[in-house]
């Protein structure tokens, strides 16, 4: 696919439906291009887009050297910015250097993510201060990326000089709010006690494994009670609440990307009993986890990542 000079996006690898290319064309919008962008005050939108695919796939995009944001809805991807590669799964936004080259590979089944691209002297000092993988909490109420991404989305250009203070305008808009977040959540995580924070870690990344409040409580030796107190006032949900949720987010990602069934699922994210699974998954989610599984091609993706910029049924 083609987009104005010097933006290029080619399939590399994968079956890739012609209906599905086009309409990832038809939301990715590409802007003229200047050297002298580079300069000055504003920051300058070259391209924007959801890409929305159903198929493990690698695409690649040729551009010129700008800076892209990502804001990842459903699936898992792998991107290579020069020697470097990240992963951006749902829950994190990246934020990533100059590149004349993004490799993309998608790992799970189905996958849905946000770009833009753009240029503009005060892109470094945001680099500067912001990581290149970004957790997000996409529940803030107060927060104005969601809104502020659809506007860069449906803006229909009329007039250059007030596009480009609009443009430049709600892209200075996401990274000050992420600043804000970024600089908030680790002064947050100064004030949290240690064992809270390991315990956080422990259900992130050992999930799977059997956890009892008499076994965190023998394990901190810190009272259940305790445990229980301060891991809800730093992350607004008991322990047991905060690993279920964090299970049922991981058996959905098996869910849609392995072909392994509704029990080997549940034992995957550490919950054996099939029938505690699925109650589980239904209470987090509205549906089962085979009803989630075949219905995901159109209602069930949109219904749990609802802050999908312009989410619309395709």
């Amino acid at each position: 696919m083609q987009f104005k000079e010097g933006l290029e996006l080619t399939v590399t690898s994968g079956n890739i439906r012609q209906e599905t290319l086009a309409e990832n064309a038809k939301n990715f919008l590409s802007f003229e291009y200047d050297e002298d962008m580079n300069q000055d005050a504003f920051l300058h939108l070259l391209a924007v887009g959801r890409h929305q695919l159903t198929s493990a796939c690698s695409f690649r995009l040729k551009t010129i050297p700008c800076y892209s944001l990502f804001r990842f809805y459903e699936g898992i991807v792998d991107i290579t910015c020069g020697k470097d590669t990240f992963t951006g799964q749902p829950g994190q936004l990246l934020f990533l250097s100059p590149s004349s080259e993004l490799n993309y590979r998608i790992r799970s089944g189905r996958c849905h993510f946000f770009e833009i691209c753009f240029v503009g002297s005060a892109a470094e000092h945001y680099r500067n201060l912001l990581p290149s993988v970004i957790p997000y909490n996409n529940t803030l109420a107060a927060s104005c990326i969601p809104q502020t991404m659809d506007h860069l989305l449906g803006h229909v250009p009329h007039d250059p000089q007030l596009d480009l203070l609009m443009y430049s305008k709600w892209i200075n808009d996401i990274f000050t709010e992420l600043c804000v977040y970024s600089m908030n959540d680790m002064r947050l995580n100064e004030k949290i006690p240690s064992y809270i924070l390991e315990m956080k870690k422990m259900f992130d990344s050992e999930y799977q494994n059997s956890y009892s409040l008499a076994g965190l409580e023998q394990y901190f030796e810190k009272s259940r009670y305790r445990l229980c107190r301060e891991f809800s006032q730093y992350f607004g949900a008991s322990p047991i609440q905060y690993l279920n949720h964090r299970r049922i987010e991981e058996a959905k990602t098996l869910l849609l990307s392995t072909s392994m069934s509704v029990h080997e699922v549940g034992s995957a994210v550490g919950i054996d009993n099939t029938n505690h699974f699925i109650g589980l998954f239904k209470r987090e989610t509205g549906t089962t986890p085979l009803v989630f599984k075949q219905e995901a091609p159109v209602a069930i993706s949109e219904l749990h990542y609802p802050f999908s910029p312009g989410a619309h049924p395709q």
